[in-house]
C-alpha cells in the first residue's frame, strides 16, 4: 500500500476518533440541573382565590370536572428529562371521560427560560408542552411561543392510544415526561403546571404558580457579615436575601418552637422590616456565650414577565400563518399566571461573647474617641503653652523696663538732675 494511502487512512481514523470523542463530550455535559423529587400542594399552587380560570368563553356548566381539578404536583429531573406527576381530584377508573364528543381535556406545563428576557415568549412562557385527549385519542405537543403572537411546533405525536390505568394516565394521576434536549437543556427555568377542560367554545384551566428549577436556595448576606454581639446588647442587623431569580423578599417566618428555645436562653430575634430585611437581635446578660444558628423560612417573589409588554398590541389578534385563523391558545395565554414564589430555609448565625471588662471598655472608648480627645487636648495644651510663653515674655519685658527705669533714676540722681 502506498505511503500516501496509509497517511490518508490514518488521518480519517484520527478525525473519526476526534468527532466521536466530541460527541461523547457533548452528551456528557449537555444537561440541565439534576434534582430530587419536589412536591407542591394545592395551597402552594396558585395565588388566586379561585383555582379555576375561565380562559375563553363564559359558560362552565359542563366543565370543572374532577378530572381536571389539580390538587398537587411532584416533579424531578435527571438532567436529561423532566418527569412530573399531576395529582387530580378524581380517583375513578372511567376512561370514557376522555371520549366525550365536543370535549377536550389537556394536561401540560408552561416553561420559562431564565436566560431569556422577560419580554420573550408569551406572558413569560417560552414553551408550552402538553398531552390532550380528543374523542378518546391522545396527542402530544411541544410549542415554542413568541412575543409576536406566533408559535412554532417543536414536536408532536398524533392520535395514539393511552390505556387508562397505564403508565401515563391513571385513576387520579397523569404522568408527563419532557425531553430537555427539545428545549436545549436550560440551566435554569421556571415551570407552571396546568390542566385544561373545554366544551364547545368554552374552556377552564387550573394553573400552579411558577416554580423555580433547580429549586433555589436563599442566600443571606448580613452587615456586618459576622454577627458578634455581647451579652446585654441589642443590635439592628440589615440583611440582603437573594436567589438566582429574585431578591424581592415577601415574608420571613421563624419557627415558633425553636424561637421559644432560644428565647429561654435570653436570645431573641425578630423581624423589623421585610424589604429590605432588617433583624433585631436582643441578647440578655444571662444568655450563655456561644454560637447560635437561628433558622427561618423566607419567601421570595419571582415574575416571568412585566405587567405591560414592551411589544404593545403585538398579540391582540394572533393569527396562525398557515390556517389564517385566530389561535385560541394565545387568547388563553393572556391569562397565564406570571408570578410565583420561592420559599426556602436560611439561617442567621450569631456569636454571643462576654461583656467588656474595665480595661476593654477603656480601650474600646479610646479606640472610638481617643483621636478626637487627643486632638482636643493637644489644642488646649497648645493654646495654654502659647498663653504661658506670652505671659513669661510680658513679665520679662516688664522686669527689664523696671530695671531700666531704676537705673535711669539712679544716674539722674548722681549727676544732680533729680533733686
Amino acid at each position: 500500500m502506498p505511503l500516501t494511502s496509509i497517511v490518508i487512512i490514518f488521518i480519517l481514523l484520527f478525525l473519526i476518533v476526534v468527532l466521536f470523542s466530541c460527541s461523547l463530550f457533548r452528551n456528557a455535559f449537555a444537561a440541565s440541573p439534576v434534582f430530587d423529587q419536589t412536591f407542591i400542594t394545592d395551597e402552594q399552587m396558585s395565588d388566586q382565590r379561585n383555582d379555576w380560570v375561565q380562559t375563553y368563553g363564559n359558560d362552565s356548566s359542563h366543565l370543572r370536572s374532577d378530572y381536571t381539578n389539580l390538587l398537587a404536583v411532584d416533579y424531578l429531573s435527571d438532567g436529561k428529562t423532566l418527569d412530573a406527576t399531576l395529582w387530580l381530584k378524581s380517583n375513578l377508573e372511567n376512561p370514557s371521560t376522555y371520549s366525550q364528543p365536543l370535549k377536550k381535556i389537556r394536561y401540560g406545563m408552561l416553561i420559562a427560560i431564565v436566560s431569556l428576557p422577560p419580554t420573550s415568549g408569551y406572558n413569560g412562557a417560552n414553551y408550552n408542552y402538553y398531552i390532550e385527549a380528543v374523542d378518546g385519542k391522545w396527542s402530544e405537543y411541544l410549542y415554542e411561543l413568541s412575543s409576536t403572537g406566533s408559535s412554532a411546533l417543536i414536536k408532536s405525536k398524533i392520535n395514539y392510544t393511552v390505556p387508562f390505568g397505564g403508565t401515563t394516565i391513571g385513576p387520579g394521576y397523569v404522568n408527563l415526561r419532557l425531553d430537555l434536549d427539545s428545549i436545549h437543556y436550560p440551566t435554569a427555568y421556571g415551570l407552571s403546571f396546568y390542566t385544561a377542560e373545554s366544551f364547545k367554545t368554552n374552556e377552564v384551566r387550573d394553573f400552579t404558580s411558577w416554580v423555580a428549577i433547580p429549586p433555589a436556595t436563599i442566600d443571606i448576606l448580613t452587615r456586618p457579615k459576622n454577627i458578634v454581639i455581647r451579652q446585654g446588647e441589642t443590635h439592628l442587623i440589615p440583611a440582603e436575601m437573594s436567589t438566582p431569580y429574585s431578591n424581592n423578599v415577601t415574608s420571613i417566618t421563624f419557627d415558633k418552637q425553636k424561637q421559644a428555645n432560644f428565647s429561654s436562653t435570653g436570645l431573641h430575634v425578630s423581624t423589623q422590616r421585610i424589604q429590605p430585611p432588617l433583624f433585631k437581635v436582643e441578647v440578655s446578660p444571662q444568655t450563655p456565650v456561644g454560637v447560635y444558628n437561628i433558622p427561618f423560612v423566607a419567601s421570595v417573589l419571582i415574575a416571568t414577565t412585566y405587567t405591560t409588554s414592551l411589544i404593545s398590541g403585538a398579540a391582540t389578534t394572533p393569527v396562525d400563518t398557515a390556517t389564517e385563523v385566530v389561535d385560541p391558545e394565545f387568547q388563553v395565554s393572556k391569562k397565564y399566571p406570571t408570578i410565583g414564589y420561592i420559599t426556602g430555609p436560611a439561617n442567621l448565625t450569631i456569636d454571643v461573647i462576654p461583656p467588656l471588662t474595665v480595661s476593654e471598655t477603656f480601650t474600646d472608648l479610646w479606640g472610638k474617641y481617643g483621636t478626637p480627645v487627643a486632638i482636643f487636648a493637644g489644642g488646649i495644651v497648645g493654646a495654654f503653652s502659647t498663653f504661658f510663653i506670652d505671659h513669661l515674655k510680658s513679665r520679662r519685658k516688664h522686669k527689664q523696663r523696671a530695671i531700666y527705669s531704676s537705673d535711669l533714676y539712679f544716674w539722674s540722681y548722681r549727676i544732680g538732675k533729680v533733686p
